[in-house]
């Protein structure tokens, strides 16, 4: 028996080997079955580093696989499914002794110059995923070449095609919102460009010109943007400074637009997007995440509720000047926000009016609320 159970014992160590083998030579013959042209193909990583790193298609074959069922919806309300497998950008990083939690926000730009910042949210929330094959495919399609970028639970404009650049910021300014502006009023007399949308010219403003108007932008802050629905998108303002346009006329405006945002990546009805220092809001979208209160027999928007869903705090402790495009103004504490209501006319006009027995001016549109 003791026999026996030896060569049994032997046998099964054979066959063992010899399956171990074999797929040793079908994970070689695979290896070099794959294209080198692809394999080659290069990630930069770059930002605050004391120098940029490469590192390529091939080399990170080699870290673990992460295999994921991707689902994505897009702006569009499209949904995208399908199989990802790759590394984590966790990994990649570790790789070149980065350390994933030492950075407070990481960049993904493609070959085609579309470009999203991950928060320090996400990236403490969601796990990131460079995704090398989808649906079982050795390797991508050239339009999603050298890497996928996938975030599982985040819309599409979050799910970069074409990774070739990573950038790692160390510090993002925080933001302190001290005037926040109404954007038609705000964009007065600057001439609209005509943005091509689905066949049809619609009117566009460029953010630089609109920037040009605020009394402080920082280059290295984050530009934030979130929609009617309540999705947020943030980028860095260096990169929506040139060839950057929020869409004012025609569907699903407002809408940011820029050559490389493929459509179906935009941030749709835009409620409003703030700078460090500025936020411009677009009334008939925010109320949808503000909700409205009334005021004698009409409906409007609390100013305190603006403030307070661009990101401003203790109201309370601050003073602030509520100003209109004709130079009228009223100053007021952060508590007598909550009387004054935005008010939307027909006729484009976005006047501001107090709760009855206040004794402050109404103004008759509004331009923009100041801290003082």
């Amino acid at each position: 028996m003791l026999l026996k159970s030896g060569k049994g014992a032997y046998l099964y160590l054979v066959l063992f080997l010899i399956c171990f083998a074999l797929a040793g030579c079908a994970q070689q013959k695979a290896s070099d079955n794959r294209n080198p042209e692809y394999e080659n193909q290069k990630i930069v990583v770059e930002g605050d580093l004391e120098e940029p790193r490469e590192i390529t298609v091939g080399e990170m074959r080699a870290f673990s696989q992460k295999k994921l069922d991707a689902s994505l919806t897009r702006t569009t309300g499209l949904l995208e499914e399908f199989k990802a497998t790759g590394p984590s950008v966790k990994d990649v990083l570790e790789h070149m002794d980065i350390k994933y939690q030492d950075y407070k926000g990481i960049g993904f730009a493609g070959q085609d110059n579309y470009y999203c910042l991950v928060t320090p949210e996400i990236m403490a929330e969601r796990e990131l995923i460079l995704a090398l094959t989808i649906d079982g495919e050795s390797e991508l399609p050239e339009e999603l070449r050298p890497a996928r970028l996938c975030v599982q639970g985040e819309f599409g404009p979050y799910w970069v095609k074409m990774v070739n650049r990573i950038i790692l910021y160390k510090e993002i300014p925080e933001k302190d919102i001290t005037s926040v502006w109404v954007f038609k009023n705000l964009a007065e007399g600057i001439e609209p460009y005509p943005y091509e949308y689905y066949g049809n010219k619609d009117d566009a403003i460029e953010l630089a010109q609109i920037f040009s108007r605020f009394d402080n932008v920082n280059s290295k802050a984050f530009f934030t943007m979130k929609s009617a629905d309540g999705f947020k998108k943030n980028e860095a303002i260096n990169m929506v400074s040139q060839r950057y346009y929020i869409k004012v006329t025609g569907e699903d405006a407002p809408m940011n637009m820029a050559p490389n945002i493929k459509l179906g990546m935009n941030v749709a009805h835009i409620a409003w997007f703030s700078t460090n220092a500025d936020a411009a809001v677009f009334p008939e979208e925010i109320v949808e995440l503000t909700g409205e209160q009334q005021t004698g027999a009409e409906k409007g928007i609390s100013l305190q509720a603006i403030l307070l869903e661009v990101g401003l705090i203790d109201l309370e402790k601050k003073q602030f000047e509520v100003i209109g495009t004709d130079g009228n103004s009223v100053k007021v504490s952060g508590q007598e926000l909550n009387k004054g209501i935005l008010l939307i006319k027909d006729d484009g006009s976005y006047p501001v009016v107090w709760n009855e027995g206040e004794g402050l001016r109404p103004i008759n549109n509004l331009m923009r609320i100041r801290q003082l």
